[in-house]
Protein backbone atom coordinates (compact mmCIF):
# COMPACT_ATOMS: atom_id res chain seq x y z
CA UNK A 1 0.00 0.00 0.00
CA UNK A 2 0.89 3.45 -0.90
CA UNK A 3 2.42 5.49 2.06
CA UNK A 4 1.23 8.78 2.91
CA UNK A 5 4.50 10.20 2.22
CA UNK A 6 4.57 9.06 -1.26
CA UNK A 7 0.97 9.99 -1.34
CA UNK A 8 1.69 13.62 -0.52
CA UNK A 9 5.17 14.15 -2.47
CA UNK A 10 5.16 13.18 -6.08
CA UNK A 11 8.34 11.74 -7.65
CA UNK A 12 10.17 14.22 -10.01
CA UNK A 13 12.97 13.66 -12.54
CA UNK A 14 15.32 17.16 -12.60
CA UNK A 15 16.80 17.09 -16.32
CA UNK A 16 20.09 19.22 -17.20
CA UNK A 17 22.00 19.30 -20.25
CA UNK A 18 25.12 20.94 -20.38
CA UNK A 19 28.67 22.26 -22.51
CA UNK A 20 31.64 23.70 -21.43
CA UNK A 21 29.45 25.24 -18.50
CA UNK A 22 31.85 23.97 -15.29
CA UNK A 23 31.28 26.88 -12.78
CA UNK A 24 27.63 27.53 -13.73
CA UNK A 25 26.86 23.86 -13.61
CA UNK A 26 28.69 23.58 -9.89
CA UNK A 27 26.19 26.49 -8.50
CA UNK A 28 23.37 24.87 -10.25
CA UNK A 29 23.80 21.91 -8.00
CA UNK A 30 24.81 23.54 -5.17
CA UNK A 31 21.43 24.91 -5.04
CA UNK A 32 19.64 21.69 -6.02
CA UNK A 33 21.00 20.12 -2.98
CA UNK A 34 19.30 23.01 -0.93
CA UNK A 35 15.66 21.89 -2.03
CA UNK A 36 13.39 21.88 0.19
CA UNK A 37 11.94 18.21 -1.09
CA UNK A 38 12.75 14.63 0.05
CA UNK A 39 15.89 13.24 -2.23
CA UNK A 40 14.14 9.76 -2.48
CA UNK A 41 11.68 10.99 -4.56
CA UNK A 42 14.28 13.18 -6.75
CA UNK A 43 16.52 12.23 -9.57
CA UNK A 44 18.82 13.95 -11.21
CA UNK A 45 19.80 13.18 -14.44
CA UNK A 46 23.06 15.45 -16.67
CA UNK A 47 23.47 15.31 -20.51
CA UNK A 48 26.76 16.39 -20.97
CA UNK A 49 27.94 17.24 -24.92
CA UNK A 50 31.22 16.70 -24.70
CA UNK A 51 32.42 19.31 -22.37
CA UNK A 52 36.06 19.96 -22.20
CA UNK A 53 36.50 22.41 -19.56
CA UNK A 54 36.75 19.84 -16.59
CA UNK A 55 32.76 19.82 -16.34
CA UNK A 56 31.92 15.76 -16.63
CA UNK A 57 34.86 15.30 -13.39
CA UNK A 58 33.34 18.11 -11.45
CA UNK A 59 29.67 16.58 -11.72
CA UNK A 60 30.94 12.83 -11.03
CA UNK A 61 32.64 14.14 -7.72
CA UNK A 62 29.62 16.17 -6.35
CA UNK A 63 27.68 13.24 -7.55
CA UNK A 64 29.49 10.97 -4.92
CA UNK A 65 28.73 13.56 -2.41
CA UNK A 66 25.40 14.15 -3.31
CA UNK A 67 24.75 9.99 -2.97
CA UNK A 68 25.07 10.38 1.11
CA UNK A 69 22.09 12.65 0.80
CA UNK A 70 19.89 10.16 -0.33
CA UNK A 71 18.96 10.99 -3.48
CA UNK A 72 16.98 8.36 -5.76
CA UNK A 73 19.55 8.02 -8.63
CA UNK A 74 22.19 10.48 -10.01
CA UNK A 75 23.38 10.46 -13.65
CA UNK A 76 25.61 11.89 -15.85
CA UNK A 77 25.46 10.64 -20.30
CA UNK A 78 28.32 11.88 -21.58
CA UNK A 79 27.70 12.42 -25.31
CA UNK A 80 30.50 12.61 -27.61
CA UNK A 81 28.80 15.21 -29.55
CA UNK A 82 26.71 18.10 -28.99
CA UNK A 83 23.17 17.48 -29.68
CA UNK A 84 21.82 21.15 -29.16
CA UNK A 85 19.81 21.99 -26.19
CA UNK A 86 16.46 20.64 -26.96
CA UNK A 87 17.57 17.26 -28.72
CA UNK A 88 19.78 16.80 -25.57
CA UNK A 89 16.52 17.09 -23.57
CA UNK A 90 14.90 14.96 -25.84
CA UNK A 91 17.36 12.26 -25.15
CA UNK A 92 16.78 12.95 -21.21
CA UNK A 93 12.82 12.71 -21.22
CA UNK A 94 13.66 9.02 -22.40
CA UNK A 95 16.06 8.43 -19.92
CA UNK A 96 13.88 9.03 -16.47
CA UNK A 97 12.63 6.98 -13.81
CA UNK A 98 8.94 5.05 -15.19
CA UNK A 99 7.71 6.17 -11.78
CA UNK A 100 8.38 9.86 -12.40
CA UNK A 101 5.23 12.10 -12.23
CA UNK A 102 6.69 15.71 -12.92
CA UNK A 103 9.79 16.10 -14.64
CA UNK A 104 11.87 19.56 -14.00
CA UNK A 105 13.67 20.63 -17.03
CA UNK A 106 16.39 23.21 -16.87
CA UNK A 107 19.29 24.86 -18.01
CA UNK A 108 22.91 24.42 -16.15
CA UNK A 109 23.24 28.46 -15.45
CA UNK A 110 19.46 28.58 -13.48
CA UNK A 111 19.62 28.48 -9.64
CA UNK A 112 16.53 27.55 -7.64
CA UNK A 113 14.98 28.65 -4.31
CA UNK A 114 14.71 26.03 -1.96
CA UNK A 115 10.83 26.00 -2.54
CA UNK A 116 10.82 25.98 -5.49
CA UNK A 117 9.67 22.45 -6.64
CA UNK A 118 7.03 22.59 -3.56
CA UNK A 119 5.23 25.71 -4.96
CA UNK A 120 5.49 24.53 -8.87
CA UNK A 121 3.43 21.65 -7.79
CA UNK A 122 1.48 23.31 -6.11
CA UNK A 123 0.39 24.97 -8.91
CA UNK A 124 0.12 21.55 -11.19
CA UNK A 125 -1.96 20.38 -8.75
CA UNK A 126 -4.62 22.90 -7.88
CA UNK A 127 -4.88 23.40 -11.89
CA UNK A 128 -5.69 19.66 -12.63
CA UNK A 129 -5.76 20.73 -17.00
CA UNK A 130 -2.81 22.26 -16.17
CA UNK A 131 0.52 20.27 -17.60
CA UNK A 132 3.66 22.57 -17.27
CA UNK A 133 4.15 25.63 -15.39
CA UNK A 134 7.14 28.42 -15.23
CA UNK A 135 8.11 30.72 -12.47
CA UNK A 136 9.51 33.91 -13.03
CA UNK A 137 13.02 34.25 -13.92
CA UNK A 138 15.70 37.37 -13.25
CA UNK A 139 18.96 38.11 -14.31
CA UNK A 140 21.68 36.26 -11.69
CA UNK A 141 23.22 40.12 -11.89
CA UNK A 142 20.30 42.25 -11.08
CA UNK A 143 17.77 40.16 -9.10
CA UNK A 144 15.34 42.96 -9.59
CA UNK A 145 15.14 42.80 -13.21
CA UNK A 146 12.70 40.03 -14.59
CA UNK A 147 14.67 38.05 -17.71
CA UNK A 148 11.14 36.11 -18.85
CA UNK A 149 7.35 36.33 -17.60
CA UNK A 150 4.38 34.36 -19.46
CA UNK A 151 4.80 34.22 -23.09
CA UNK A 152 2.12 35.03 -25.23
CA UNK A 153 2.72 33.85 -29.27
CA UNK A 154 0.35 35.82 -32.25
CA UNK A 155 0.19 33.10 -34.77
CA UNK A 156 -1.94 35.66 -37.29
CA UNK A 157 0.99 38.44 -37.06
CA UNK A 158 3.95 36.27 -35.75
CA UNK A 159 4.99 38.69 -32.91
CA UNK A 160 6.08 37.25 -29.64
CA UNK A 161 5.47 39.08 -26.02
CA UNK A 162 5.64 38.50 -22.75
CA UNK A 163 3.97 39.67 -19.43
CA UNK A 164 5.51 39.96 -15.94
CA UNK A 165 2.73 39.34 -14.21
CA UNK A 166 1.97 39.55 -10.63
CA UNK A 167 0.14 36.92 -9.90
CA UNK A 168 -0.49 32.78 -11.34
CA UNK A 169 -1.42 33.36 -14.79
CA UNK A 170 -2.30 31.10 -18.15
CA UNK A 171 -0.34 31.77 -20.71
CA UNK A 172 0.93 30.43 -24.36
CA UNK A 173 4.69 29.66 -23.00
CA UNK A 174 7.02 29.61 -20.17
CA UNK A 175 10.96 29.97 -20.65
CA UNK A 176 12.73 26.98 -21.32
CA UNK A 177 15.28 27.38 -18.53
CA UNK A 178 13.03 26.43 -16.14
CA UNK A 179 9.43 24.32 -16.49
CA UNK A 180 8.01 21.64 -14.51
CA UNK A 181 6.17 19.07 -16.72
CA UNK A 182 3.73 16.29 -16.15
CA UNK A 183 5.00 13.47 -17.23
CA UNK A 184 1.78 12.52 -19.34
CA UNK A 185 2.41 15.53 -21.45
CA UNK A 186 5.86 14.42 -22.60
CA UNK A 187 4.25 10.99 -23.44
CA UNK A 188 1.21 12.22 -24.89
CA UNK A 189 3.90 15.10 -26.99
CA UNK A 190 6.32 12.38 -27.58
CA UNK A 191 8.90 14.88 -26.45
CA UNK A 192 10.63 18.06 -27.65
CA UNK A 193 10.85 18.74 -31.98
CA UNK A 194 14.56 17.95 -32.82
CA UNK A 195 14.13 20.32 -35.15
CA UNK A 196 14.42 23.23 -33.16
CA UNK A 197 18.47 21.98 -32.02
CA UNK A 198 18.39 25.03 -29.89
CA UNK A 199 16.16 28.28 -29.21
CA UNK A 200 12.39 28.06 -29.30
CA UNK A 201 11.95 24.67 -28.78
CA UNK A 202 9.99 24.85 -25.57
CA UNK A 203 7.59 27.56 -27.20
CA UNK A 204 6.46 24.66 -29.83
CA UNK A 205 6.44 22.16 -27.05
CA UNK A 206 3.83 24.59 -24.79
CA UNK A 207 2.01 25.14 -28.30
CA UNK A 208 1.66 21.56 -28.73
CA UNK A 209 0.60 20.56 -25.70
CA UNK A 210 -2.47 23.55 -25.55
CA UNK A 211 -3.30 21.61 -28.77
CA UNK A 212 -3.61 18.72 -26.66
CA UNK A 213 -5.98 20.66 -24.52
CA UNK A 214 -3.08 21.36 -21.69
CA UNK A 215 -2.85 24.52 -20.12
CA UNK A 216 0.58 26.43 -19.66
CA UNK A 217 0.77 28.45 -16.07
CA UNK A 218 2.95 31.18 -15.14
CA UNK A 219 3.74 31.19 -11.46
CA UNK A 220 5.74 34.72 -10.24
CA UNK A 221 5.12 32.77 -6.45
CA UNK A 222 8.69 31.18 -7.76
CA UNK A 223 11.90 33.72 -8.54
CA UNK A 224 14.86 31.85 -10.06
CA UNK A 225 17.94 33.64 -10.82
CA UNK A 226 19.07 32.93 -14.44
CA UNK A 227 22.79 33.60 -14.95
CA UNK A 228 22.30 35.37 -18.62
CA UNK A 229 23.47 38.83 -19.98
CA UNK A 230 20.90 41.49 -20.08
CA UNK A 231 19.49 41.25 -23.74
CA UNK A 232 20.80 38.23 -24.77
CA UNK A 233 24.13 37.08 -26.31
CA UNK A 234 24.88 38.19 -30.10
CA UNK A 235 26.79 35.16 -31.67
CA UNK A 236 26.30 34.57 -35.16
CA UNK A 237 25.22 31.06 -34.32
CA UNK A 238 22.23 32.30 -31.61
CA UNK A 239 21.08 34.76 -34.12
CA UNK A 240 20.74 32.11 -36.52
CA UNK A 241 18.62 30.20 -34.42
CA UNK A 242 16.74 32.47 -32.62
CA UNK A 243 15.01 33.55 -36.10
CA UNK A 244 14.72 30.94 -37.71
CA UNK A 245 13.41 29.32 -35.30
CA UNK A 246 10.92 32.20 -34.04
CA UNK A 247 9.57 31.26 -38.52
CA UNK A 248 9.69 27.68 -37.72
CA UNK A 249 7.28 27.74 -34.42
CA UNK A 250 4.48 29.77 -36.86
CA UNK A 251 5.41 27.40 -39.45
CA UNK A 252 4.37 24.40 -37.34
CA UNK A 253 1.57 25.92 -35.43
CA UNK A 254 -0.19 28.06 -37.45
CA UNK A 255 -3.28 27.47 -38.95
CA UNK A 256 -3.04 27.79 -43.29
CA UNK A 257 -5.13 31.24 -42.47
CA UNK A 258 -2.71 32.27 -39.74
CA UNK A 259 0.00 31.29 -42.04
CA UNK A 260 -1.04 33.51 -44.96
CA UNK A 261 -1.24 36.28 -42.86
CA UNK A 262 1.98 35.99 -40.84
CA UNK A 263 4.29 34.58 -43.20
CA UNK A 264 4.07 37.50 -45.58
CA UNK A 265 4.15 40.07 -42.51
CA UNK A 266 7.17 38.85 -41.12
CA UNK A 267 8.93 39.20 -44.82
CA UNK A 268 7.54 42.43 -44.86
CA UNK A 269 7.50 43.76 -41.50
CA UNK A 270 9.97 42.21 -39.23
CA UNK A 271 13.09 41.44 -41.10
CA UNK A 272 13.53 44.60 -41.74
CA UNK A 273 13.47 45.16 -38.12
CA UNK A 274 15.43 42.77 -37.38
CA UNK A 275 17.83 44.68 -39.25
CA UNK A 276 17.05 47.82 -37.54
CA UNK A 277 17.52 46.01 -34.09
CA UNK A 278 21.09 45.40 -35.62
CA UNK A 279 22.13 48.83 -36.37
CA UNK A 280 21.11 50.45 -33.36
CA UNK A 281 22.91 47.66 -31.17
CA UNK A 282 25.82 48.07 -32.85
CA UNK A 283 25.57 51.48 -33.86
CA UNK A 284 26.72 50.80 -37.35
CA UNK A 285 26.28 48.52 -40.01
CA UNK A 286 27.17 44.71 -39.48
CA UNK A 287 27.00 42.89 -42.63
CA UNK A 288 27.56 39.31 -41.45
CA UNK A 289 25.01 39.25 -39.14
CA UNK A 290 22.34 40.91 -41.77
CA UNK A 291 23.76 37.43 -43.74
CA UNK A 292 22.83 35.24 -40.87
CA UNK A 293 19.58 36.79 -40.64
CA UNK A 294 18.61 36.75 -44.30
CA UNK A 295 19.86 32.77 -43.80
CA UNK A 296 17.82 31.95 -41.44
CA UNK A 297 14.78 33.23 -42.47
CA UNK A 298 15.40 31.67 -46.18
CA UNK A 299 16.17 28.45 -43.90
CA UNK A 300 12.91 28.29 -42.29
CA UNK A 301 10.86 29.12 -45.49
CA UNK A 302 12.52 25.76 -46.91
CA UNK A 303 12.92 24.14 -43.89
CA UNK A 304 16.09 23.74 -43.40
CA UNK A 305 16.22 21.89 -40.08
CA UNK A 306 18.17 20.76 -37.66
CA UNK A 307 21.97 21.55 -36.57
CA UNK A 308 23.31 24.16 -39.67
CA UNK A 309 26.50 24.67 -39.88
CA UNK A 310 27.01 28.39 -40.51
Amino acid sequence: MMSEERKKLPFVSIVIPTLNMREDIIKCLRFLRRLNYSKKYLELVVWDNGSTDGTQGEINRIFADMKNEGWNDLNIIQSKVNLGGFTSRDELFKRINPNTDYVLNIDDDVFLPGDCLTVLIRSLQQNPEAGIVGPRTVYDSSPEVTAHGAGFVNLWIGRYSDIDADSLVECDYVIGCCMLIKKKVILDLKGFDRDYYTSHGEVDFCLRARKKGYKIFYDPGIIVRHNVTMGGTKTLERIYYLYRNKLLVIRKNASLLQKITSLPLYTIFWVPKMIMDSILFHRGIKLDEWLVMLKAVSHAIINRVGKVDL
